[in-house]
């Protein structure tokens, strides 16, 4: 799918409320359970983006805007990352791709079902959802290990589509720590709005 080399080239990176005691219980003994938010979404750490978005940003994290050269529009139109501060190789990182419609076109067709994404509900819409948890060096393909974990989420909002991102580290040499979407992430992407900006 051309969204997953994409996404790569570019460097990136359910949704109901949960408690975030719940998110904690799921997994016992993480190395990397400092590198999610440590506290709910709260409104006060709203960023909002010229392109008519916003989301609310854990506490302390840095935004930045990715640029996106114009060969790529019809496939990311603009994209934001919002980044924790640890110092690792893949640091935590939440994502916004406002997609092009190149792209947008390939999701809404139901192209978007490959690679693991499945049907959810998002804001009480159709949307489509993916989990990959990693895995580490012992289980590298030719020398290649994927040790971060990709929460996503696809959905479109006034005929605009929308990746949201999720990307931590998650395993070293053995099985990953998180192998579940991790709900603090669902309660952070659940504070997305989007509202066109005038012409």
């Amino acid at each position: 799918m051309k969204y997953l080399t994409l996404a790569f080239m570019l460097a990136i990176v359910g949704c109901a409320h949960v408690d975030q005691s719940a998110q904690t219980q799921s997994v016992v003994g993480s190395p990397y359970e400092h590198y999610l938010p440590q506290a709910t979404p709260s409104e006060t750490n709203r960023v909002e983006f010229p392109e008519g978005y916003s989301i609310v940003s854990p506490a302390g994290w840095t935004a930045r805007t990715i640029a996106i050269g114009d060969f790529l529009k019809d496939y990311v139109a603009d994209q934001i990352v919002i980044e924790g501060h640890e110092t690792d190789e893949y640091p935590p990182r939440i994502t916004i791709q406002h997609l092009g419609p190149k792209e947008n076109a390939q999701f809404t067709s139901g192209q978007g079902l490959a690679d693991g994404w499945t049907s959810t509900q998002f804001q009480g819409q159709p949307a489509l959802s993916r989990f990959l948890a990693g895995y580490g060096s012992r289980r590298a393909i030719r020398g290649t290990c994927q040790p971060w974990l990709t929460q996503e989420l696809f959905f479109e909002c006034d005929g605009n589509g929308f990746i949201l991102s999720f990307d931590m580290r998650n395993a070293d040499k053995d099985e990953p720590y998180y192998k579940q979407p991790v709900p603090i992430i669902e309660q952070y992407f659940e504070t997305f709005r989007y509202k066109a900006p005038k012409k």
